[in-house]
Parts: C-alpha cells; sequence; structure tokens
C-alpha cells in the first residue's frame, strides 16, 4: 500500500511539473488506481491528450433558426459542436445528446470563462475548491471535446456503473455518470434531461439522426485518412475511391481476413461497436457499404444494419437517384449503389474494368474480385450531387 502511494506521488508530481511531457500523457497506459487519484484530486493536467486538429470534423455554423425551445445561444453551441458530437460519440459509444446537454449545462453554451480560456466545456477537472484553476486546459475545442470522451472512458467507475450500456438512451447514460458521482448537483439528471428533450427535437427538425435511432448517431464528418490523418485522405465524398480502397482486389480473403483499411474505417465510423459479430468485422454487405459511405463523408446518415433498411432509406431520403436497371452498365456511374431486401453492393471501376464491390454477411469480407454482372432483381441508386453523380 505504501509503494501505491510513492507511485501514485510520483506520478502526480511528473503531471503538473512536466504538464507537457508526452511520457505522461493521460492515457490508457496508467493503472486505474492512478487515474481515479488525480480525478478525486482534481490534478491539473494541461492538454492531456494532445490530439492534432487534422483529425477531427471542423466546427459548424449556426444556421440563425432558433428550435425546439433553445435559445439562439444554446442554438448556436449545438450547431457549432454537432458534427464533433457525434463523431467521438460513434467513436466512444456514447449519445452525443447527453454529452451535448452537459456542455451547454457545464459551459452556459460555450461562454465560460473555462469554455474560453482553456476551451474546457464541461468542467473537467473543475473542483469546487478551485473551479478555474484546477480546470484541465486544452490547447483547442476539438481537444476539449475529446478530453470529456477520454475523461469519462478512462475513470474506471463510470464503467462500473453501466454507463457504456446506454449508447442509445442519453437520459440512462446521464442517470449512469451522475451515480457514479460525475456531478455533486441533487438536481443534475433532471436539468441535463431538460436540455437532451430539446436537443433531440432540434435535431429531428434539422433531419440528424439521434443515438436511438443507432449506434452511430448524428452526421459523422468522416474526412479521415486511412493512415490516421496521413496524406491520403479520403473524406471527399469520392464512393468509388474508397469502395476500392477498402476492398481486396481479389475473392481469396476469408470472411476473418478484412483489409487493414477496412478494419480502420470500420472503427473510425463506430460499426466495431454495432450490429451483430459479422458486422463489427466487416463481412456484412450492409456494413461494407455503410462504411463506404460515412467514411467517404458522401453519406454520413446512411443506416446500419440490414439492406432492406438500406434500400427504404436510398428511395425516400430524397438524397438519391433511382436509376433505371437495364441488365448493363452503359448508364451506370462508379459507386452506383445496388441493393434489394437481402444484399447491396457498390457499382465500381478499377481502371477501365467495371466490377462490384462487396461483402457477404457470415461469408466473406469486402472485395472488388468480381466483374459486373446482370441482375434484374436489384434496384439501382445514386446519391444526388455526390462525387460519382
Amino acid at each position: 500500500m505504501r509503494l501505491k502511494r510513492i507511485l501514485i506521488a510520483i506520478f502526480t508530481l511528473a503531471l503538473i511539473i512536466a504538464p507537457n511531457a508526452s511520457a505522461f500523457s493521460f492515457s490508457k497506459s496508467l493503472p486505474d488506481t492512478v487515474l481515479d487519484y488525480m480525478d478525486k484530486n482534481g490534478t491539473y493536467h494541461y492538454n492531456p491528450y494532445g490530439f492534432a486538429d487534422s483529425c477531427f470534423p471542423g466546427l459548424g455554423s449556426y444556421d440563425g433558426v432558433t428550435t425546439a425551445g433553445l435559445t439562439s445561444l444554446q442554438s448556436a453551441f449545438i450547431d457549432t459542436y454537432h458534427d464533433i458530437a457525434t463523431t467521438l460519440s460513434a467513436k466512444h459509444n456514447i449519445p452525443w445528446e447527453a454529452v451535448m446537454a452537459q456542455g451547454i449545462l457545464e459551459s452556459a453554451s460555450g461562454t465560460s470563462h473555462i469554455a474560453q480560456d482553456k476551451n474546457n466545456f464541461f468542467g473537467i477537472g473543475a473542483v469546487d475548491s478551485d473551479p478555474y484553476n484546477k480546470a484541465y486546459s486544452y490547447n483547442s475545442p476539438a481537444d476539449g471535446w475529446e478530453g470529456y470522451y477520454r475523461f469519462i472512458e478512462e475513470n474506471s467507475r463510470y464503467k462500473k456503473a453501466g454507463a457504456f450500456n446506454y449508447a442509445g438512451d442519453p437520459y440512462g447514460y446521464i442517470t449512469a455518470i451522475k451515480s457514479a458521482g460525475y456531478a455533486t448537483d441533487p438536481y443534475y439528471v433532471p436539468k441535463v434531461s431538460s436540455y437532451i428533450s430539446a436537443i433531440v427535437n432540434r435535431a429531428k427538425e434539422k433531419g440528424w439522426q439521434t443515438s436511438s435511432e443507432g449506434n452511430v448517431a448524428g452526421t459523422i464528418n468522416t474526412s479521415f485518412s486511412l493512415n490516421s490523418c496521413g496524406p491520403n485522405t479520403y473524406g471527399n465524398g469520392d464512393i468509388n475511391a474508397t469502395a476500392l480502397a477498402l476492398s481486396w482486389a481479389d475473392r481469396s480473403h476469408s470472411l476473418n481476413d478484412p483489409k487493414p483499411e477496412y478494419s480502420a474505417a470500420l472503427a473510425q465510423v463506430g460499426l466495431t461497436n454495432y450490429g451483430d459479430k459479422y458486422v463489427q468485422i466487416g463481412a456484412s454487405c450492409d456494413a461494407f457499404v455503410a462504411t463506404v459511405l460515412r467514411y467517404s463523408g458522401a453519406d454520413p446518415n446512411v443506416p446500419c444494419c440490414g439492406a432492406a433498411r438500406m434500400m427504404h432509406y436510398f428511395a425516400t431520403s430524397g438524397k438519391y437517384q433511382e436509376i433505371p436497371n437495364i441488365g448493363n452498365p452503359s448508364n451506370l456511374r462508379p459507386g452506383d449503389i445496388r441493393v434489394k431486401a437481402s444484399h447491396v453492393e457498390i457499382y465500381v471501376q478499377d481502371g477501365q474494368a467495371s466490377k462490384i464491390a462487396s461483402a457477404s454477411h457470415g461469408d466473406r469480407t469486402a472485395d472488388h474480385g468480381i466483374s459486373y454482372y446482370s441482375d434484374g432483381s436489384y434496384r439501382i441508386f445514386r446519391l444526388i450531387g455526390g462525387g460519382n453523380a
């Protein structure tokens, strides 16, 4: 026990005197005893994560329309940080509406001194004895949002309270983290819940996906690269290029052997935490098409999973034009989607060759190893105004 106290003291002292030293970044490599000690004592730790802004979606802008009983300031806060919140929520399996509501309450919609001076929208580290000076400070708004998710994920008490069992239930999530000690205010849950209700209403009015509609919540701005913010960025709306990049060129790979780039993209858009085991490893037709559309940024709101559900979305969302199935590819464009109740796939061009990029549920991972084939049972849809339209 004495040795444990000494180790904790050493870690804490190192963090205070060398806050920018990467060797002491606030990460999962630290044991729970240290993380919990730091949290309990409000240890000041400058920019614990140090992520690059280029890895995050950009800030949005307020549309000037106040809805759902929100003030203009609250509405502007939601619009500005919606893309960041939904992207990180999909990544960390936390309902975005709950986090957004906490941000409104904790930072007075981004106007508090801690939010303005330290990019800290959630009062992380702001202990009651000295909230401003103890609050964690972050280099940018994006860092501040990521800091919240990491804080929840890396403190064991929230996991023990079942916080990650409520990806589709923002009210349940808030109740769980409050019970684990996130806030001392006895009215914290009803206060946050009132904002959640308004945020859900605003999301519906703006056409955003809510957490209850799927584990990947909201509009995901996926302008990420396949090698973590490197030069090969695929967030350009190019369905064809992304489908080719994420799938094998031949049909010789088992369902447990997805292309590494595909595995990375699955995790990036959150599908490794959603659906059945075949969806999570990429051996499912709907997971592949949803990943391509989301990861490319062509359609971040496309649902998953189920081919029939996706077909309904393509036909009714107003985002897609149905293309006649004439039995040959002469009227098709790379990136067109072929779908029926039991299967969905993407028409691609690999050089001059017309191919089909797809995966198969419980059978194989994604590839573009077969040539185009005629099948009158498919409906064909093209994203309106997309990179392939």
